[in-house]
């Protein structure tokens, strides 16, 4: 699993300039956009439909703004339309689209009451409202505003409650992912889209778009927009990337008799999987198998592996059912049932309970699997194929082996279906099947996957020394005239960093007089609640200083499996627990500045090219993972060592 963290820093290097459902996604596409020539930008044919606008129908301009009412990015966007309106009077139509994100607990709310006071010939003075105080949007200030505004009360709430309502905003939300919104704001200037609320690029197309509507409104053409659109895109279709390459070398990979396999016996490719039922990655994968199963029947055969990863407090034990449902003859169907039913099963407290109630739905006789689960046969099985794992060097799920060749993590299925075609052809006139075949070309493979820093094979210096940015908005601990600095960058809902940090914490007292820990975010963007974590945590440090942010930090750590639920009222908690004020941190935490230094942190560890959390910078000397103390303490020493 860890391993798919690579891709992370290509994309934290860049300005944060839209509220995003994928940030990597929205950040890149900016980052795009902003590289092409604006002469040979793609057109994109926004239907504007009955969407509320400003400004004349036959204007040279139409902007399409796709926003969010509690984004304070698509606030920017809305204060720089208004000023260019103004600018270019009668030159724009500004068009409004919802979109409200996920994240944004009144986003949709406030979507629904604008509609309503649309509904009563108000909405750009409720929209005007609304985006006046976007951190603070509640449901008194949702009718506060309407009030103001002297609306009929109950025609508001009646409207803004309604089925229609929900549509039209929905409609929006619909037609926004179709031409690729995954972030606000999101805009669409005579077709050409903008991601973010980049001032200077919006402008710059404005001008250079009413330069092309006043050229054909010149020529006769009534409706600028539509003749600029007509031949646009009716939707957005990201860039295709190039499967990621697969080394040719072949390890020895051998299948274990008690191995689940799948497929015909004289197949041609034989594919090696180790998996952690309770993985996301490996459930994301799981599809991915299944259609291989079907564009590759009887050309190839799956055996599978377990491996349980430590930190997955219920893999072990869904490993056990699966192996026992093999007993039964049913371990790809019970397979199966664990990986659709992942999400359900992931999240409770108990997971043998859990099964107890989903006892009908369990392809497999569950009184026998009751029993055999507990069985020291089925003990032994996991366990075996936990020390094959880690005699092969396989650290984290999923992982496959295809005839031999290494595929770590998740990887598109055109990446499988690449390696699969190569191993078809090169068996192309054997007289060898199957597994006498397999047996073939595994017989002088490598012993072990090797630890790489990368997609190549090559080790970093250990002694390397990097040079780290510090914006002074670190939260530190320890010496204040450190003989050694450890810089740590790391993740709340990362379970390796919840180790890594109360190893470093014992360390650092061990050696409070020599040793400070300056700590930097790093929220990945797949650990959903990982940023709002860090934007909380910071906004302590910021009112309450360094001491109340690792109290915070450790609680964060300690109760990651508690806060996977309702997190924002599980930080509330925390944050009373520390005595500290949840309104004043919640303000803090929702401020510009407090997303700005979190980001600071994150780009920083793109430049230091750094892929998986924990990091770490010992006095500049780069350590990944989470290391004994015994580790850090030697490193520790040495330098104390030098100093004398």
């Amino acid at each position: 699993m860890k391993k798919s963290f690579l891709f992370l820093s290509l994309i934290f290097v860049l300005v944060f300039s839209a509220c995003n459902k994928k940030e990597e996604n929205i950040e890149q596409n900016a980052k795009t956009q902003e590289d092409q020539d604006p002469k040979k930008e793609e057109i994109y044919n926004v239907d504007l439909g009955s969407a509320i606008f400003r400004g004349p129908q036959d204007a040279p301009v139409t902007v399409v703004n796709f926003s969010d009412f509690q984004c304070p990015f698509s606030k920017r966007s809305v204060d720089l339309m208004e000023g260019l309106l103004k600018k270019y009077n009668g030159k724009v139509r500004y068009v409004f689209k919802h979109f409200p994100l996920s994240f944004h607990k009144w986003a949709k709310p406030a979507s629904y009451a604008a509609v309503a006071a649309q509904n009563q010939g108000k909405f750009w003075e409720y929209y005007t409202k609304l985006y006046s105080d976007v951190k603070n949007i509640n449901e008194e200030l949702l009718v506060t505003y309407a009030k103001d505004l002297k609306l009929d009360m109950d025609k508001f709430d009646t409207d803004r409650k309604s089925a229609e309502t929900a549509a039209k905003v929905q409609a929006d939300i619909t037609q926004g992912a179709l031409f690729g919104v995954r972030g606000t704001p999101t805009l669409f200037i005579n077709g050409v889209r903008i991601v973010g609320a980049n001032s200077a690029k919006i402008e710059e197309t404005i001008a250079q778009q009413i330069v092309v509507g006043e050229q054909l409104k010149a020529k006769g053409v009534k409706d600028p927009y539509s003749e600029i659109v007509k031949n646009g895109k009716t939707r957005f279709v990201p860039p295709k990337r190039e499967a990621p390459a697969v080394s040719q070398d072949i390890y020895k990979v051998e299948v274990p008799a008690h191995a689940p396999i799948w497929g015909a016996e004289d197949a041609t490719v034989t594919m090696v999987l180790f998996d952690d039922f309770e993985c996301p990655f490996c459930a994301r994968l799981y599809a991915t198998y299944e259609q291989l199963k079907k564009d590759y029947e009887g050309k190839v055969r799956i055996a599978f592996i377990n491996h349980p990863l430590g930190f997955h407090k219920k893999a072990k034990e869904a490993a056990s059912l699966a192996a026992a449902a093999h007993k039964q003859g049913k371990f790809w169907e019970v397979y199966s049932f664990l990986f659709t039913k992942q999400k359900e099963w992931n999240r409770v407290p108990d997971f043998k309970e859990w099964l107890e109630l989903h006892k009908a739905e369990i392809p497999a006789d569950w009184e026998t699997l009751k029993k055999d689960m507990e069985s020291k046969e089925i003990e032994k099985i996991v366990d075996e194929d936990s020390k094959i794992a880690a005699t092969l060097g396989v650290r984290g799920t999923p992982a496959s082996f295809v005839n031999g060749r290494f595929i770590s993590g998740a990887l598109p299925i055109d990446s499988f279906k690449k390696v699969i075609d190569e191993e078809l052809k090169k068996a192309e006139g054997k007289n060898l099947k199957g597994d006498a075949l397999y047996r073939e070309i595994i017989k002088d493979g490598k012993p072990a996957v090797a630890k790489t820093n990368g997609n190549k094979d090559e080790k970093e210096d250990p002694n390397k020394v990097y040079q780290i940015k510090l914006t002074g908005n670190e939260a530190v601990k320890g010496s204040k005239n450190p003989k050694v600095t450890i810089i740590e960058f790391s993740d709340f809902q990362c379970p390796f960093c919840s180790k890594a940090f109360s190893t470093v914490e014992s360390v650092a007292a061990k050696y409070k007089g020599d040793v400070q820990v300056v700590y930097k975010n790093f929220p990945l963007s797949f650990h959903k609640e990982a940023k709002p974590a860090a934007l909380v945590a910071y906004a302590v440090k910021k009112l309450y200083g360094d001491e109340k942010f690792f109290q915070l930090a450790a609680i964060l750590y300690s109760k990651q499996n508690d806060w996977k639920t309702n997190p924002e009222e599980k930080f509330e908690g925390y944050v009373k627990e520390i005595g500290a004020d949840w309104g004043k941190v919640k303000a803090e935490a929702e401020k510009p500045g407090t997303e700005a230094a979190v980001s600071d942190d994150i780009r920083e560890a793109g430049n230091l090219n750094i892929r998986s959390v924990p990091a770490f910078f010992v006095n500049g000397k780069k350590v990944s993972g989470a290391k004994p103390a015994e580790f850090f303490e030697s490193m520790i020493e040495s330098v104390l060592k030098e100093k004398k």
